[in-house]
Order: C-alpha cells, then sequence, then structure tokens
C-alpha cells in the first residue's frame, strides 16, 4: 500500500472514531424523545425546561441528566394561567454492578399526620394516624434550571422547584371531618453525582408553616403532632428483584404490617444491591424560639396501611408522569413492560417521619444511591463510549501515522536525491 493511500486511510478511521465517540444512547437511536408533541433532547448532558400537559391548562417542567451510561429524569407540574398542582417526581435508568439494566423512581404519594402515642417515633396503624395530609394547587411556582458544577474534581449536577402559597386540606382517616388550610411553600431541590460506580442523589426537602386556617368542621389544632411522607417506589427490571429493609426481604404489596424504624432500604437483582434508600438523617425543625436538628425515622410501609383517600386526589395526575417516562424511556434495550406509578404496583412503599413537627417548618435532605456498572467513572465524558479505547486507539493509530509519514519523508528524500544523482551524471 502506498504512503499516501495509507495515511489517508488513517486519517479517515481517526475521524470516524472520533465522530462514533460522540454518537447515540445505550438506550435510544433517536436524539429526541417526542411528549405531547413535545420533544427533550435525550442525548444532551443535562438540560431543564417546559413541555406541554395533555390537561390543556398545565405544563410539566423537566430536568434531565445523562451522564456515564445512566439517566435521570425530575418532573413536576407548573401554569402560567391557573394553581399549578403540587406533585413531583424522580426516577433514574442506569446499568448495574452486574450488568442488568434498571429503571428506579420515587414519587411523593402523600402525607399524614400522626399522633405518636407510644412515643416510638412512628405511626403504628390507622389508629395513630389523624389525619390524610393532601396538598392541592399552588398560587406560584418557582423552577431552579439544571446547572453543572465541578466540586474537588466530581461534577454535580443541581435542580429544583418551590411551590408557594398552596392550598391544602386535613381529612380524618375516616373521611368525616376536614379542614382546609394555607401551606406556606414546599421546596425539593436536588444534587446529583457520581464517585467511582456508585451515583448519589441528595434531595432536600423543606415544608412551610400553615398561614391560614380557611375552613373547618372540628378543631384543629396542630401541637405535639407528628408528620409523615409517604414515597412510593417503581422499579422495572427484566430479572426478578428482591426490595430489603435493613437487611430482610419486604414486600408492601403482601406485607400484613408495617416495619419498624429502619436504617435503610435495597434493592437486589441477583443478589447484588442495585439501590439504596438511606434513611436516619436529622432533619431541621424551625420554632419560633429556636432551631432543632432532630434525628428523622423511616419504616417500611405496608400497603394495606395506606389510605385510599390519601392517593385518590393525585392518581389521574400521575398518569401524564406516566406518558412522559414511556415516552423517553421507550427505548430502553431490555425493559420491554411499561412503566406504571400506581402505589398499588409497588413493591416498596416508605414512609419518611418526622416525630416532632406541631406545624412548624421543617428542612431534611435525604439520600439515594445507585449502585453502576463498574466501568461507571465520575470524570468520564457523558456518553457510553469506551474512551480509554478510543485514547489507546488515538495513540497508536497517531504512532503508526507518524511513522507513516516519516516514511513517506524519507521515501521521497530518496527519491529525490536519486534524481539528483541522475542529473549529476548527465
Amino acid at each position: 500500500m502506498k504512503a499516501e493511500t495509507f495515511i489517508q486511510l488513517m486519517t479517515f478511521f481517526l475521524l470516524s472514531l472520533i465522530t462514533s465517540s460522540t454518537l447515540g444512547l445505550p438506550f435510544s437511536n433517536s436524539a429526541k424523545a417526542e411528549v405531547n408533541g413535545n420533544s427533550i433532547d435525550v442525548n444532551s448532558e443535562y438540560s431543564s425546561g417546559t413541555i406541554s400537559s395533555p390537561i390543556q391548562t398545565l405544563s410539566l417542567w423537566y430536568a434531565w441528566i445523562n451522564c456515564n451510561g445512566t439517566q435521570v429524569i425530575y418532573l413536576a407540574y407548573q401554569s402560567t394561567s391557573v394553581r399549578p398542582p403540587v406533585i413531583t417526581f424522580v426516577g433514574q435508568r442506569y446499568i448495574t454492578e452486574n450488568d442488568e439494566e434498571v429503571f428506579v423512581g420515587n414519587t411523593l404519594t402523600g402525607m399524614e399526620v400522626y399522633n405518636d402515642t407510644n412515643g416510638n417515633g412512628i405511626p403504628d396503624g390507622p389508629s395513630e394516624i389523624l389525619y390524610n395530609f393532601a396538598v392541592n394547587s399552588s398560587a406560584s411556582f418557582e423552577a431552579t434550571p439544571i446547572k453543572k458544577s465541578i466540586v474537588q474534581g466530581t461534577a454535580h449536577y443541581t435542580w429544583g422547584v418551590r411551590y408557594n402559597d398552596i392550598d391544602g386540606f386535613f381529612l380524618t382517616n375516616d373521611q368525616v371531618e376536614g379542614a382546609n388550610v394555607i401551606l406556606e411553600y414546599l421546596n425539593f431541590s436536588f444534587d446529583f453525582s457520581i464517585l467511582g460506580n456508585r451515583s448519589i442523589l441528595k434531595t432536600d426537602f423543606g415544608i412551610g408553616r400553615i398561614t391560614d386556617v380557611t375552613y373547618s368542621n372540628f378543631n384543629l389544632n396542630l401541637t405535639g403532632l407528628s408528620l409523615s411522607l409517604l414515597y412510593g417506589t417503581a422499579v422495572l427490571t427484566p430479572k426478578n428483584h428482591v426490595t430489603l429493609v435493613d437487611g430482610s426481604p419486604y414486600n408492601s404489596m403482601t406485607a400484613q404490617a408495617s416495619t419498624g424504624p429502619a436504617e435503610s432500604g435495597q434493592i437486589t437483582i441477583g443478589n447484588v444491591t442495585a439501590y439504596e434508600f438511606l434513611f436516619g438523617q436529622n432533619y431541621t425543625l424551625f420554632t419560633a424560639s429556636q432551631n432543632q436538628s432532630i434525628p428523622s425515622l423511616a419504616v417500611g410501609a405496608a400497603q394495606e396501611s395506606v389510605s385510599e383517600g390519601l392517593y385518590r386526589p393525585v392518581e389521574p395526575l400521575i398518569s401524564d408522569f406516566e406518558d412522559v417516562l414511556n415516552g423517553v424511556f421507550s427505548k430502553m434495550g431490555t425493559i420491554n413492560e411499561p412503566i406504571n406509578l400506581d402505589y398499588i404496583n409497588s413493591s416498596f412503599l416508605y414512609r419518611v417521619c418526622y416525630p416532632d413537627w406541631s406545624g412548624n417548618p421543617i428542612e431534611h435532605d435525604p439520600e439515594y444511591v445507585a449502585h453502576l456498572t463498574t466501568s461507571a467513572n465520575s470524570v468520564l465524558p457523558t456518553t457510553s463510549f469506551p474512551w480509554i479505547f478510543l485514547i489507546s486507539a488515538v495513540i497508536i493509530s497517531s504512532a503508526v501515522l507518524l511513522g507513516a509519514i516519516y516514511d513517506l519523508k524519507r521515501t521521497r528524500k530518496i527519491g529525490f536525491l536519486k534524481t539528483l544523482n541522475v542529473r549529476r551524471k548527465t
């Protein structure tokens, strides 16, 4: 092969190799995911914005991350013409340490007010749960667009939303008595990063005080009462998965009772930990006299312990989230079933409990940890291409290319000298 031809082929190879490293995701051949007539650029490293909703007066605000072979999506309702409902969701798709594809999502299903009569810090059965605390619509919606920053060499992606002046209501467990209130705010913010083969999602939940009681057919007094947040978990994976609470199997769909206070929850696939819920962090309680740091508690929740009245108000709106998720992740490689966020289909429901509340503002920052395939690395680029192969190929090809160039120059020099010698002889 002529040296010139070899150089051309090697140049074409390098350009093709570098170009291929910037294309595509492992789960999609399309750069855009169509959702409600809108599109989300799923090949972007990170983005946030607004897409339309099937409900004409509402839209959906989203945040998107695509880095190191994992994708994170966050959804929340918003509107510029009506009071938007207060419903949010966060989910993550990735490949586990044992090379299984999985999608894990968390939805705040509702809030409950309980009277901790036995002093163990958690709601023990329907007798201790006094009210379902539902939030309806908010006067305003504030979004903090997603941004990327580097902290000690690690990429952090942060975003958040805040709902202000929220219409809420307390409904007794028997759904006979109720009270309408104004809640100052609900705040949700997030910090996502990858360290080694673990991704860490730090959440920051904040709830304001009750500023007004607009209607009540009973004497509403929150002094001495506790608050719990009920979350539903959606898990999709082609292999069987098991949910553990403090190392013991627990399935909310079949459990007869909720667990006691727990330190952690895990999702395992093939005896390998795929996801962790880290419980027990302290929360901050803001009172008129002081700010207190108090340990939070958590329990695995049996479906039988959940009031239907708690979930019913948000059930129709959750389906819009499902449409978005299935539109974005419809081309996941090994998962063929649709994403379903109904709490009755969740094998893991859990309550995060704040024993000291009395209607005061709270801030809390629980963590969720996904165990990624061992090829994940916090400093890798945002595509699934094996960059070590690219770097090696570039080095080797460059060396060959330089050698070819040198050989070409040497050949031309020899040819030139031969020509010069012939001319001298003549």
